[in-house]
């Protein structure tokens, strides 16, 4: 997408396209500014936050299943 152009004219014509370059800009800034929320999110220089004890839990159930589902496939269980 490329940088609005502005005229110095001053028409209603003018005043729309300024009007829709204001709210293109808008829609981009806006997009740039939501960021990853999970625990692997890169919060910038290395570091993330630690995992919420609902996100450990799903870990260690997910882990879980896949032990018994490759058990299953090696004969076990």
């Amino acid at each position: 997408m490329g940088l609005p152009t502005f005229s110095s004219s001053s028409s209603a014509e003018d005043k729309n396209n300024k009007n829709t370059a204001e709210t293109t800009t808008t829609a981009a800034q806006s997009s740039q500014q939501q960021q990853a929320t999970g625990a692997g999110a890169n919060t910038g220089a290395g570091v993330t936050r630690e995992k919420t004890a609902a996100e450990k839990e799903a870990d260690r159930l997910y882990e879980e299943r896949m032990e018994d589902e490759y058990a299953k496939r090696e004969g076990g269980s």
